[in-house]
């Protein structure tokens, strides 16, 4: 259920792209992120742990393609 939701509030952040429904998504993956059992400082933590070894996507580069 907690996933439908997801889908609906993507489409809708996809639909309007205003901050309000950005929120709404932000909102939602907290609750899913619960709802499996973790905290919202867990993915947090786990975000803030990618970025840094990563990179985030404030500069607006984004990997396309991985080659082995």
């Amino acid at each position: 259920m907690i996933d439908a939701k997801l889908d609906e509030e993507l489409a809708e952040y996809h639909k309007d792209q205003n901050l309000e429904e950005l929120a709404d998504l932000l909102e939602v993956v907290y609750a899913a992120t619960r709802a499996r059992g973790h905290s919202v400082d867990d993915l947090e933590n786990i975000r803030r742990g990618k970025a840094e070894k990563r990179g985030g996507f404030d500069d607006h580069i984004f990997l396309e393609t991985v080659e082995e």
